[in-house]
């Protein structure tokens, strides 16, 4: 299955440890790509170059599931939304989700990106 809402749960988590390592900063300032402009609904809606806090960024993936919020957050973490997907499946695969597969932030349908009910 497409792992669309454990995707959010995924990005969310490894922002958390982000923070709780002392990397990533709630009062942090995530800049919004083009990139991350461009995602599908449902998203916030910002425009490239526009700017939210990684605290407000958190409430925002978790209650509205947020595309363009999950990918801006990812770029700031990783460098990219590709170098982030990969450390989601690494991180799958630490946490025993032995059969996930991530390739984005936001759980958007790519045919390499899925889950099993055993992971999950």
């Amino acid at each position: 299955r497409y792992p669309a809402s454990i995707t959010k749960v995924m990005t969310l988590y490894i922002a958390f440890e982000e923070v709780a390592a002392g990397r990533l900063r709630l009062d942090e300032s995530l800049r919004i790509s083009r990139h991350a402009a461009g995602q599908a609904p449902s998203k916030l809606g910002l425009k490239p170059g526009a700017r939210i806090s990684v605290r407000d960024a958190f409430g925002v993936i978790a209650t509205k599931r947020a595309n363009d919020i999950a990918v801006a957050l990812a770029e700031h973490v990783s460098g990219s939304e590709a170098a982030f997907a990969r450390r989601m499946t690494e991180t799958a695969r630490r946490l025993g989700m032995m059969n996930s597969v991530f390739r984005n932030a936001s759980g958007l349908p790519d045919p390499l990106h899925v889950t099993t009910a055993r992971d999950i």
